[in-house]
């Protein structure tokens, strides 16, 4: 279970609390869609600004289409291996342990996991002037 302060939060994966991972659908169509679990260790920084930080994990699968709706998005792999297609280039980009990532907010994407798969990600926006 998560240590919380009001200054901090220490967790391990392996003692936290994951739930089924939902976002908006790409596109914004206003509808949800559904991979994965996430266990989320912080919603917003000091400020108030969104800061999510979170363990997220899956088995082998593809996604839906994915965007990162809520900000932009960077993460270490933890376990397991994934191909990321970045829809808008056609790239695709192989993720595996130790490595890192980041992709702007709206960057249309479709994650193929190979392996059960884990990664700590942090998700920060701020409202623009």
């Amino acid at each position: 279970m998560a240590t919380r302060s009001a200054t901090h939060v220490i967790a391990q994966s392996s003692e936290t609390e994951f739930v089924p991972f939902e976002h908006p659908e790409a596109g914004g169509t206003g509808g949800t869609a559904s991979f994965g679990e996430i266990a989320v260790l912080r919603h917003e920084a000091y400020n108030g600004n969104l800061f999510v930080t979170a363990f997220w994990r899956a088995e082998p699968a593809t996604s839906p289409l994915y965007d990162a709706p809520l900000g932009d998005e960077s993460g270490y792999i933890v376990r397991g291996a994934a191909t990321v297609e970045l829809i808008d280039t056609g790239e695709k980009v192989d993720l595996h342990p130790g490595d890192l990532y980041s992709f702007t907010k709206g960057t249309l994407m479709r994650w193929t996991i190979h392996e059960p798969f884990e990664k700590f990600v942090v998700v920060a926006d701020s409202p623009t002037s």
